[in-house]
């Protein structure tokens, strides 16, 4: 015990906290210079380049389950400024109740929407190899018109900007772009503990997503020679997901994939408990554990936060605990200072992404003092169960994904999944 309360000790546990920080502030300062970058013209600059809004595109939705959005998904795709593209629905199946919804929603619409034509079409083949959605994905995919030349992905939640369609496609026919994504950003609306919980855990991880070049599905788009040529189609037969798995395949074969700011969507959704988020965030972190090369990357920092933090805290308690006030300030002190920057960076992330979505009419809900307090008290929390999902997501051997449970195999040095 005398140990722990010696000076060195003191010296180190600050040490670890500031590696373990400085490099979250560096790519929190750099996630903010590039959405600035990025975000100048994208959804105002659509009018200059019109010739975009007239590339013949498709956009793929694929359902199980009705989503409460999904009606409003459907009525901004009806909108959407493209002059050229049809939509694709591929449902579960005939039973799911996502069927009478998407039937019922582009029956509505009818001759207001914009797409060209609206296809509602079942689930064909259940493979047991590989996740339902991705063996809806690949049905259409695989059946796309021939003069398409963007292919545009949007999940069930994901309720997009009149303009999220040509913004796309003009991004995805830059030089050298293969795909494209935004990605989620929560606001939520009652500031639940679980809901402020999976809100700090996002602002982390959609810095590290758009730093290590992981794509997001929920507004992801493919530009057509990249589909042919990267081979995507094929990986996703036995991959969970689709976004994740994109990054790999598209890398090898000379493609780049660039993160649009403007593509983020904003979520107001706070109706979610601690273990059903918990088991959530540990399904994201396995598909980055099962399909994407910087995994460690993440699953170190997952763990790295929160051991520090532990064994910091444990030894500021001890030397508290013996006698030794001058330590255990100064240990309990860079504890305390490594929390205040943490809020202090989901603050300049937030503020990054509120200029992002402002184009696009969203507007985010200024910080109050009493939102960062809450903040800072259910920051503990938040490291506490992105360590245990990390955990989860390494020892994982089986996952389930809205009602179909996975397993988890290695055949011939490749990892896929199979379902029960």
């Amino acid at each position: 015990m005398t140990l722990l309360a010696s000076e060195p000790v003191a010296v180190a546990c600050v040490a670890v906290l500031i590696a373990v920080i400085a490099p979250q502030v560096m790519l929190t300062v750099w996630f903010a210079r590039h959405l600035r970058h990025r975000s100048r013209g994208l959804i105002a600059g659509d009018a200059s380049r019109p010739e975009s809004a007239h590339v013949p595109a498709e956009v793929v939705l694929c359902l199980r389950g009705a989503d409460e959005q999904l009606p409003d998904v459907f009525s901004c795709l009806a909108r959407q400024r493209h002059a050229d593209w049809r939509l694709r629905v591929i449902v579960d199946s005939e039973a799911d109740p996502a069927w009478a919804v998407a039937q019922a929603m582009v029956g509505r619409l009818g001759a207001e929407a914009t797409w060209r034509e609206a296809l509602i079409e079942p689930l064909a083949a259940r493979p047991n190899t590989g996740s339902l959605k991705c063996a809806s994905l690949r049905q259409a995919l695989l059946s796309l018109a021939p003069q398409t030349r963007v292919v545009a992905m949007i999940d069930a939640d994901a309720v997009p900007h009149d303009a999220w369609l040509v913004s796309m496609v003009r991004e995805c026919l830059q030089d050298g772009v293969g795909a494209v994504s935004g990605n989620r950003w929560y606001e939520p609306l009652a500031d639940s503990p679980a809901g402020t919980v999976r809100r700090l855990w996002n602002a982390g991880a959609i810095v590290q997503m758009t730093a290590f070049g992981i794509p997001w599905g929920g507004a992801l788009a493919v530009r057509r020679e990249a589909l042919d040529t990267s081979g995507w189609t094929d990986v996703i037969r036995a991959s969970l997901c689709e976004d994740t798995a994109l990054a790999a395949p598209l890398a090898r074969a000379g493609w780049r994939y660039r993160f649009v700011p403007g593509l983020i969507a904003v979520s107001d959704d706070d109706r979610i408990g601690t273990w059903p988020l918990t088991r959530w965030i540990s399904r994201q972190l396995l598909t980055a554990r099962l399909h994407h090369p910087l995994w460690p990357l993440v699953a170190v920092h997952g763990l790295a936060t929160s051991a520090a933090l532990v064994a910091s805290a444990a030894v500021g308690l001890a030397a508290a605990w013996q006698g030794r006030t001058q330590t255990a300030a100064a240990v309990l002190l860079a504890v305390g200072a490594y929390e205040g920057v943490c809020v202090g960076l989901v603050h300049v992330i937030e503020r990054a992404v509120a200029a992002a979505v402002a184009p696009a009419g969203r507007v985010l809900r200024p910080i109050s003092i009493s939102s960062l307090l809450w903040q800072t008290t259910m920051l503990p929390v938040t490291q506490a169960v992105y360590a245990v999902a990390t955990l989860m997501a390494l020892a994982a051997r089986s996952v389930e994904w809205r009602g179909v449970v996975y397993d988890i195999v290695r055949r011939a040095g490749v990892v896929e999944v199979r379902r029960r």
